[in-house]
C-alpha cells in the first residue's frame, strides 16, 4: 500500500514542480541568497506537500475517467482504499500548511488559497468546461507569488523577467492542459456528457491548443532577447522554443512529453545561467 500511496503522489511530477520556487526566488533576489534559507527550504517543502496531495486528490476523483483512459494506473480502489486516499490527501495538505505556516503569513494565506483551488478543480474539473485549462494554469503560476511572498525583490534586469516568465508559464500550462484533454477525451465523455470532451473533439480545439503552445514558444525567448537573461539562457530557449514547434508537429500524446521537457528547460536554463554568469 505504500508503494501505491507513493505513485499516487506522482513524484516526477511533484519534485520538478517544488523545486521551480527556490529558482524564481533567486530571481526575485538576483541571487543574494545564504547557501541555505530555512525559510526557503521549508516554502519548497510546503509546496511539494500541496503538490503531492493534490496528485492523490486527482485520482480520487477521475478513477472512472482513469478506469478508460489509463486503467493501468487506477490505484484508488484497489491496492489503496478511496478513504486511505483521502486521509493521505488531507494529511499531506495539512503538512504543507503547517510548513507554510513557518515561512509567513502572506505565503500561509496564499497557499491556504493554492490548496482551496486545487480542491476546486479535482472536485468540478468535469464540469467547468474551457475553464478547466485556466484552472491549471492558475495553480502552475502561483509559484510566482509565492516566490515573492517569500522573499524580498532585489532590482535587476533578472527581476524584469519576472514580468514576462508567468505569462510564459500559464501560457504553457494552458497547452499542456488542452492537449492533455484531448488525449483524455474517451474516458471525459463516458463520464458524463457536460465534461470537456465537448469541447476537445471539436474542430477548433486542437489549433488551439497548437496556437496557444507556440505562443508560449515564442515568449519563452523574450527574457534573453532583451538581455533580462544572458547567453546561457537565450541559448536554452531558442532549444526550448523548438521543442514547442515541434509539439505542434505531433500528435496530442507526443506532444505533452514535449511541452513538459520545454518547461524543463527553461526552468533549467535559467538557473544556470544565473549561477555561471551571475546576476
Amino acid at each position: 500500500m505504500i508503494t501505491a500511496v507513493i505513485r499516487l503522489m506522482r513524484l516526477y511530477y511533484t519534485v520538478p514542480i517544488a523545486a521551480g520556487l527556490p529558482v524564481i526566488i533567486t530571481y526575485v533576489t538576483a541571487g543574494n541568497l545564504a547557501p541555505v534559507r530555512m525559510d526557503v527550504l521549508l516554502a519548497t517543502l510546503s509546496l511539494g506537500f500541496v503538490i503531492a496531495g493534490t496528485y492523490v486528490l486527482n485520482d480520487v476523483c477521475d478513477v472512472q475517467t482513469d478506469s478508460i483512459n489509463r486503467p493501468a494506473r487506477v490505484f484508488v480502489g484497489r491496492a489503496v482504499s478511496r478513504r486511505i486516499a483521502l486521509v493521505w490527501t488531507v494529511v499531506l495538505f495539512l503538512f504543507g500548511l503547517i510548513a507554510a505556516a513557518f515561512c509567513n503569513g502572506q505565503f500561509l494565506a496564499i497557499m491556504i488559497g493554492v490548496c482551496l483551488l486545487a480542491v476546486f478543480y479535482n472536485v468540478f474539473s468535469k464540469r467547468i468546461g474551457l475553464l478547466k485549462a485556466v484552472v491549471v494554469a492558475l495553480l502552475m503560476t502561483s509559484l510566482y507569488p509565492l516566490a515573492f511572498a517569500v522573499a524580498s525583490p532585489v532590482d535587476s534586469p533578472r527581476l524584469n523577467s519576472l514580468l514576462i516568465f508567468p505569462a510564459w508559464l500559464f501560457l504553457s500550462a494552458v497547452a499542456y492542459e488542452m492537449l492533455k484533454d484531448i488525449r483524455d477525451a474517451e474516458g471525459d465523455a463516458a463520464v458524463s456528457a457536460r465534461s470537456i470532451a465537448r469541447h476537445t473533439r471539436s474542430a477548433y480545439y486542437l489549433p488551439a491548443a497548437r496556437c496557444v503552445a507556440l505562443g508560449a514558444g515564442a515568449l519563452c525567448v523574450v527574457p534573453g532577447l532583451l538581455g533580462y537573461c544572458g547567453g546561457i539562457y537565450l541559448a536554452v530557449s531558442l532549444l526550448a522554443a523548438g521543442l514547442m514547434i515541434a509539439s505542434t508537429l505531433n500528435p496530442p500524446g507526443r506532444a505533452i512529453p514535449l511541452i513538459y521537457i520545454h518547461v524543463f528547460l527553461i526552468t533549467f536554463g535559467s538557473l544556470a545561467d544565473l549561477l555561471v554568469l551571475g546576476p
